[in-house]
């Protein structure tokens, strides 16, 4: 009897070690494939994927209007860039930076985060794209506070005073989202943390009678270019962006 009862303890020390060395070895093997930000795979690589954002600089960008901006209303570091806020500005400087390169068919991605400590009000930014030379007028997927009671098409992924999102599936301040966004030919899709949450078609007649409904109903054709910048607005700090990269697509 007092033999079955040591070799039961002996089991139950040899399972308890087992189940600790099984959780280690998990553990260890996730950090391994956890990749660093700002890095692109092998694989990503062999299939056309581009940094715009080096973890460390703002050499990928100019500003959308005036190269003032760099450095002033936006700023790397720590892996990120960040949207600086209006009142540590000189002058009160204020705008938005562009992509150097123009895009027509893209799968664009980027991570965001909004400052906890922001206020008051809410976080307000965007990624526009098709976004117009020289203006800082594009296509926009609205960046806001994911919990915010707005109206009309001007919450977080819509496209902005166009066409809403049908959910928001967002983590709160403090914590990284991921941002996607799909333009094939005139086919648009946004996405928010892995889940598709609008599509449409540029030129399309929802989203011209959207237009027509719109604050950009007098610009022709708004939206339709064959390509256009990838710009992320400034609308007074707040936010921070990270991974940023881009993959051209074949129409």
């Amino acid at each position: 009897m007092r033999q079955n009862k040591l070799n039961s303890v002996k089991i139950a020390i040899f399972l308890t070690a087992l189940v600790i060395f099984s959780t280690c070895a998990i553990a260890a093997g996730k950090s391994k494939t956890r990749r660093k930000p700002n890095t692109l795979t092998d694989k990503q690589i062999s299939q056309g994927w581009k940094l715009l954002f080096d973890g460390k600089t703002l050499t990928g960008f100019k500003g959308a209007t005036d190269d003032k901006v760099l450095n002033t209303c936006w700023k790397a570091g720590k892996g990120q860039i960040f949207c600086t806020e209006r009142d540590t500005r000189p002058d009160k400087l204020g705008g938005s930076i562009v992509t150097k390169d123009q895009y027509g068919s893209f799968d664009f991605r980027l991570d965001y985060k909004l400052d906890p400590d922001f206020g008051p009000g809410h976080v307000n930014s965007g990624v526009k794209y098709f976004a117009y030379p020289k203006t800082e007028l594009g296509l926009e997927y609205q960046i806001y506070d994911h919990d915010a009671k707005v109206e009309g098409p001007h919450a977080l992924a819509d496209l902005y005073d166009i066409l809403p999102a049908k959910e928001r599936p967002a983590k709160p301040r403090g914590q990284w989202n991921k941002v996607r966004i799909v333009s094939k030919g005139n086919q648009v899709e946004h996405w928010i943390n892995g889940k598709k949450v609008l599509q449409f078609e540029r030129g399309g007649e929802q989203f011209r009678n959207a237009v027509a409904k719109s604050k950009f109903k007098n610009h022709d054709k708004f939206g339709e270019a064959e390509q256009g910048y990838i710009l992320l607005q400034d609308h007074g700090g707040g936010i921070t962006f990270r991974n940023i990269k881009i993959r051209p697509l074949e129409d």
